[in-house]
């Protein structure tokens, strides 16, 4: 395993290119290897041209390196050291493993490593299975409690640590790739809200998110998925655990009519427990909205439910008054940025006679604190470009725009101003969005 071990030893050090004397230090011959793991290439350094290999691509130097550490690592305590350390930076007290030997690694440089540290996961995995028998020269210390011990020390991560959003997500990765129920019904308990709020999630983060939240027993508190981009096949991913978050944020990301119609269907259950929805900023439109309105009209558990920038129009309102004067437990309805017509605006009001204690939102200038809310919001789009491209897909500001410009007209006071306050701020953010990207 002289290649796993330099694998290993240089992602430590984030070192993906690597000359003869590094290869000839771990005892690696350049031509057993380089048409089988290396590409070789010309590096132009100072006057002269140096001979370097790396990995045809770094998920296989992350490979090498997770086998090495899988065969090498005999103990309970050695891995649950090397997790620390990996994921933490927590370096080992004392271990006479190669792996966790002359470490050097700053704590910048440990999110490179979670891709790693989900092929080590993988990795313990088909050692646990026996599939890697040929290459292990002694077993695993106490292997059948394994399972165990690792379940008690992710339990300890979620319950123990403020973990960021990345770390909260690998985490749950390496859980998948472990596969094992026995330790992810330890864990997953102990996961009573997950924000992954801001963060680029593919279906593959979808499946683990899954995965481990089904062994969960009770509801999940939260779940933060807005500016995610998961789009409905993500969603749909997902579906199997939707009705147990109380508090379901999905806002802009990417969803339109079918998303619409899989939440419908959650809220029809008898087993759901939403009581906040947050659907804000993605193109559910009039057909996905009408579906909403007749799973509500049973419904029970929902309390604030929340379709700013939705597409809802005047055909998205058809229902809406049959449907929610049926309904008992909501409380509040926003649908801001929402171009309903005059003829929405009538059934609105003839929703709130039948409905007197739902508060309903239509117009930016109802409520002050929902103006100050957008204004953050401007401040938070203005100073970052991923949420700013969610929010131009769903062509938000215009419609936040053409809300205050419908409303403005005919209010006074202190909500009247902080209504100009936010027009001139998204006028100036628009601009400048202009101005970028025609490069001034």
């Amino acid at each position: 395993m002289k290649l796993g071990k330099m694998a290993y030893e240089n992602l430590l050090q984030k070192k993906i290119l690597f000359d003869k004397a590094d290869l000839e230090n771990y005892g690696v011959t350049p031509a057993d290897v380089q048409s089988t793991f290396f590409c070789h290439i010309l590096q132009p350094i100072k006057e002269e041209t140096v001979e370097m290999f790396s990995f045809f691509h770094l998920t296989v130097q992350e490979h090498l390196a997770a086998l090495y550490c899988a065969i090498n690592l005999s103990s309970q305590d050695d891995i649950i050291q090397a997790l620390d350390f990996w994921c933490f930076g927590v370096r080992p007290s004392s271990s006479t493993a190669a792996p966790l030997q002359n470490l050097l690694l700053s704590m910048d440089k440990l999110e490179s490593l979670q891709m790693f540290t989900r092929f080590f996961m993988g990795m313990l995995r088909a050692r646990l299975s026996g599939h890697l028998e040929g290459l292990v020269h002694s077993p695993i210390e106490q292997e059948d409690s394994i399972p165990n011990r690792l379940g008690l020390w992710f339990q300890d991560q979620f319950k123990t640590r403020e973990l960021e959003n990345q770390v909260a997500l690998n985490l749950l990765h390496c859980l998948m790739e472990f596969h094992m129920k026995e330790t992810t019904s330890i864990a997953a308990p102990e996961i009573t809200k997950l924000n992954l709020f801001k963060m680029k999630l593919s279906v593959v983060d979808c499946a683990a998110i899954h995965y481990v939240l089904q062994f969960s027993p009770h509801k999940l508190q939260e779940l933060n998925l807005g500016y995610s981009n998961i789009g409905n096949r993500g969603l749909n991913r997902l579906r199997p655990i939707l009705h147990r978050c109380e508090s379901l944020y999905l806002r802009y990301n990417c969803l339109d009519k079918q998303a619409a119609i899989l939440e419908s269907a959650i809220l029809k259950s008898n087993e759901c427990q939403v009581k906040k929805l947050f659907m804000c900023g993605n193109n559910l439109g009039p057909e996905g909205v009408l579906e909403l309105w007749n799973a509500l009209e049973h419904n029970n558990t929902v309390e604030e439910l929340y379709l700013d920038i939705t597409g809802i129009t005047e055909r998205g309102t058809e229902n809406i008054v049959n449907c929610l004067s049926k309904n008992t437990s909501l409380k509040t309805l926003t649908i801001v940025g929402n171009d309903i017509g005059a003829t929405g605006r009538r059934r609105l009001k003839e929703l709130e006679k039948r409905r007197p204690e739902l508060r309903i939102i239509a117009n930016f200038v109802d409520d002050l604190g929902l103006l100050q809310a957008y204004l953050d919001w401007v401040e938070e789009i203005r100073t970052d470009r991923d949420q700013m491209d969610s929010v131009k897909n769903a062509d938000a500001l215009q419609s936040v725009l053409r809300g205050l410009q419908v409303a403005g007209t005919v209010e006074k006071g202190e909500n009247a101003e902080k209504a100009k306050e936010l027009q001139k701020k998204i006028e100036e953010l628009l601009n400048y969005s202009t101005e970028v990207i025609r490069g001034k």
